[in-house]
């Protein structure tokens, strides 16, 4: 949500009943999170897209659903689109979901990623579709590849451009990253992540960011430079306030922990 000032972030949203105005996107990584969370995401977005072999990763999560997804009984969890260059997944499972009606977008530029040609052509759909989305949710784990954090981190800077200024989120099993473009920003903290002085930072990634100021956290920042030769705010938690406010005059990489979210589900 955006005001004239100020960009308002409420990372809670993401774990709670979701209007339709957002795409969930499943990249080929471990999926990790907590189920009913994923499924969530999934069934109450506008368009879902699996790439390449996140597309057996996400019949292989769902289980049971997954083989009804494969016999054309389950559309609920049908990937409206399909994209990569389809070097990993399987040819049986990708002819059995285009017959069932996913679009298979093939995208053999090596030159970009599968991730970042996943979004491109998320927004082609959207832009054909006349979709406005709020928000795009990515699966994104890590699985110990730095390359794949590295490029994770490079198509979030991208996305900007990619889909018409819609936010990206990557969401893995215990945190969320995203890139706060120039500008104030006000990101809503709950509860259970300040009682547990649960992490958050600041990465600046790329260039530096030098004229960067915060409210809320327990090490602040008034007008400093983050630069990687310099200055990273990591390992950074919360004040005891309601929310964190962040102003940069360069985009920065936002990245917060969610495991006592996470927790509190699934009690």
């Amino acid at each position: 949500m955006e005001n004239q000032m100020c960009q308002l972030w409420d990372p809670t949203e993401i774990f709670r009943s979701l209007d339709e105005n957002h795409a969930i996107v499943v990249l080929n990584r471990p999926i990790l999170c907590e189920e009913s969370v994923i499924k969530n995401i999934w069934k109450t977005a506008k368009v879902t897209v699996t790439v390449d072999g996140g597309t057996d990763r996400w019949l292989t999560f769902l289980g049971k659903d997954g083989e009804k997804v494969l016999n054309g009984s389950c559309q609920e969890y049908l990937p409206t689109l399909i994209t990569g260059d389809m070097d990993s997944v399987s040819a049986g499972t990708l002819k059995k979901l285009e017959s069932h009606g996913s679009k298979v977008l093939r995208t053999m530029d090596q030159n970009k990623t599968d991730y970042t040609k996943s979004l491109q052509e998320l927004g082609f759909y959207c832009r054909e579709s006349e979709i406005k989305l709020k928000a795009a949710y990515v699966l994104a784990e890590t699985s110990g590849r730095f390359d794949q954090i590295i490029a994770g981190i490079s198509t979030l800077y991208k996305s900007l451009h990619i889909l018409d200024k819609t936010p990206v989120i990557q969401i893995s099993k215990n945190s969320l990253i995203w890139l706060l473009q120039p500008g104030m920003h006000k990101i809503i903290i709950p509860e259970a992540l300040k009682n547990c002085n649960s992490w958050c930072g600041l990465l600046p990634i790329g260039f530096p960011a030098k004229n960067v100021s915060t409210t809320g956290l327990k090490w602040n920042l008034e007008k400093q430079c983050l630069a990687m030769d310099g200055l990273v705010s990591s390992s950074n938690t919360y004040a005891d306030e309601p929310y964190v406010t962040v102003s940069t005059d360069s985009p920065i990489v936002w990245t917060m922990g969610i495991e006592p979210i996470i927790k509190n589900i699934r009690r």
